[in-house]
């Protein structure tokens, strides 16, 4: 079915481009120079808007490749995977052969494919797999995740209360200088 669509496709082409010669030919040998000029004009639009949209196809394309990649690391749920990969198609753009992240407004900002994915995690966590690690070396998962691995500034430690700064330091919080 498919290879007879393409047949008939093709046949229509070349019996279009007969008849598109065989017009240019007789405007030719009539002196009419303003209808070759059209034509080759229309014929000139109809290719570049071709040209125009399967670049934005292969754009469409590598965006959409990324996103299913970082979805496709970030959970093994196939219906998170494709709630997170329409997000982060959102935050993408292709500019000068790069990816970008642009803003929730489509601008483009400074940030990296890593910034993202961490934004991605602090504002979706619910649509992130945590860390599949058991055993003894893993971060326990009662009690929010990444306790062991949270730093935080000495300006912000010294704005908690003394509780919350014990709590920090008990579930393996640090302390960096700003």
């Amino acid at each position: 079915m498919l290879a007879e669509k393409k047949a008939a496709q093709r046949a229509k082409d070349e019996l279009d481009a007969k008849a598109r010669a065989e017009k240019e030919r007789y405007a030719q040998e009539n002196g009419q120079y303003q209808e070759l000029y059209e034509s080759q004009k229309q014929e000139a639009n109809a290719l570049r808007q071709k040209i125009e949209e399967m670049n934005q196809q292969v754009v469409r394309q590598k965006i959409s490749s990324e996103a299913t990649k970082i979805a496709g690391s970030l959970t093994k749920d196939v219906s998170k995977a494709k709630l997170l990969e329409e997000k982060l198609s959102q935050r993408l753009t292709l500019m000068d052969g790069e990816l970008r992240v642009t803003d929730d407004s489509g601008q483009l900002t400074v940030s990296t494919l890593e910034d993202l994915v961490s934004n991605v995690r602090n504002d979706y966590p619910f649509l992130v797999d945590g860390i599949q690690a058991s055993g003894g070396g893993a971060t326990r998962s009662q009690g929010g995740a990444d306790v062991g691995n949270r730093e935080i500034s000495r300006s912000d430690f010294e704005d908690m209360k003394h509780a919350d700064r014990a709590k920090f330091f008990k579930e393996g919080g640090k302390v960096y200088d700003d």
